[in-house]
């Protein structure tokens, strides 16, 4: 597995161990690659010559680890530049020929003003899930868009508990469930 994060590599292995998650083993023996944004990484994909070179330069990287899946903990340096529809194009076409499972991240809300730039990746994806905050303790999430059919229900409320990760909150009432496909 291969994680490119914009948070520092500690914050990565901290919040991981806070839900649960140890990283140190999968570090340790090579089953994972954590990979962070160099600082100036949108200053210098927005002065690169193409794309394909930006996108080229993470697949030179995570190449010979061959993952079977990657994380991008955002998406928005690729397509925070002057042409984030290129960008976008690119990382979705080299996610294709990888054949990896990948989860991306994007922190902005769509759901005001979608991001026509973001199309590529979001068309690409076999499914797009919201994650919101409900109160101090309770998240959601919400499936945006399918690829195949939905499920009977398509949110789900959880709460993360130290130590234990994402766990579903056992006090959700039918009638606020629902299934918001734009």
């Amino acid at each position: 597995m291969a994680m490119l994060v914009n948070a520092r590599v500690d914050d990565v292995r901290t919040h991981a161990r806070y839900v649960g998650v140890n990283l140190e083993a999968p570090l340790r023996d090579g089953r994972l690659l954590l990979l962070r944004y160099r600082l100036d990484f949108v200053h210098r994909a927005a002065h690169a010559v193409s794309p394909e070179q930006v996108v080229g330069d993470l697949a030179r990287l995570v190449a010979p680890q061959c993952p079977a899946r990657i994380i991008i903990d955002t998406v928005s340096p690729f397509v925070a530049g002057p042409a984030p529809r290129s960008f976008a194009v690119e990382l979705a076409g080299w996610l294709e020929r990888i054949g990896s499972s990948a989860l991306l991240t994007f922190p902005e809300d769509l759901s005001d003003e979608y991001d026509r730039g973001l199309e590529p990746l979001v068309q690409s994806a076999a499914a797009v899930i919201r994650l919101a905050r409900e109160d101090a303790d309770v998240r959601r999430a919400e499936l945006v868009s399918l690829r195949y059919p939905a499920p009977a229900a398509a949110v789900r409320r959880f709460v993360i508990r130290e130590r234990a990760g994402v766990v579903a909150e056992r006090a959700v009432r039918d009638e606020r469930l629902s299934l918001r496909i734009p």
